[in-house]
């Protein structure tokens, strides 16, 4: 793991005894020990988060346990066309609603089945309602994969449209609830 003072997120997990360590992706991250179940996360993770960043396409963040890399999420500006939801605005005037995309999530496999999914997931939560802050954004979207519809219905998100030509589940998670409370 990296030593640093920069800004993290130093956080104890209520089902580990370690803490986790939020940070944003750097180009001095060692990464090669990552490996989880998806070789196109695993790739991803390795081979193009980085340059994605650096074009301004997405923003990684990596979570550390005991300075082991556990997980890492990318986020992404995205939009969704209003006739993909359910819960809309009344009387909506545009096509599209603005959202933030999760461009990809991924446990390590020597983490899995620790709650750290859910530990980013609730990071992710909280990141998106600071943006809405600041910004126009609606909803939260996924493309999952079809094994992970579960974990991301136990937040609530809904399928978006059900497309049989992909491996991949479009889902949206309505953000006002989480910005009004």
């Amino acid at each position: 793991m990296r030593k640093t003072s920069e800004k993290s997120e130093n956080l104890k997990h209520e089902n580990l005894d370690n803490e986790l360590i939020i940070l944003p992706l750097d180009e001095a991250d060692d990464l090669s020990s990552f490996n989880c179940e998806s070789e196109e996360l695993n790739d991803f993770l390795k081979t193009n988060a980085l340059l994605d960043q650096n074009n301004l396409v997405n923003r990684t963040r990596l979570c550390f346990c005991n300075g082991s890399l556990a997980g890492f999420y990318s986020l992404a500006a995205d939009t969704i066309e209003t006739k993909n939801v359910i819960d809309g605005i009344e009387s909506y005037p545009y096509r599209k609603y603005p959202a933030v995309k999760i461009a990809r999530l991924a446990v390590d496999s020597r983490f899995e089945r620790c709650g750290i999914g859910t530990f980013l997931m609730k990071i992710i939560l909280a990141q998106v309602v600071s943006i809405c802050d600041n910004i126009g954004c609606r909803y939260l979207l996924v493309d999952s994969k079809i094994e992970s519809t579960g974990f991301y219905e136990k937040f609530e998100f809904k399928v978006a449209e059900k497309n049989k030509k992909t491996d991949f589940v479009p889902m949206y998670l309505n953000m006002q609830p989480y910005v009004q409370k």
